[in-house]
């Protein structure tokens, strides 16, 4: 009963000393390759990363808006 068992999903021990990056979560955006785009990314991967980032921000906040708009007219 005093026997422990490892299971190797749950330990991480070699992923954790593998890091050599100052940072410490990569979509913090200030490190290198934060929110997908890496040093020595070619301009088209960047700009396209960018406008998809645009794209959905400019989307969540469309549907914010109308779901806004949508509950006021429920309410009268």
């Amino acid at each position: 009963m005093s026997k422990k068992t490892i299971i190797p999903v749950l330990s991480n021990r070699e992923a954790e000393t593998k890091k050599e990056s100052a940072c410490t979560s990569c979509g913090a955006g200030g490190c290198c390759g934060g929110f997908g785009i890496k040093a020595g990314s070619e301009k088209d991967v960047v700009f396209r990363n960018i406008f998809v980032y645009m794209t959905m921000g400019i989307l969540m906040f469309t549907v914010a808006y109308l779901i806004m708009r949508f509950m006021t007219w429920i309410n009268g």
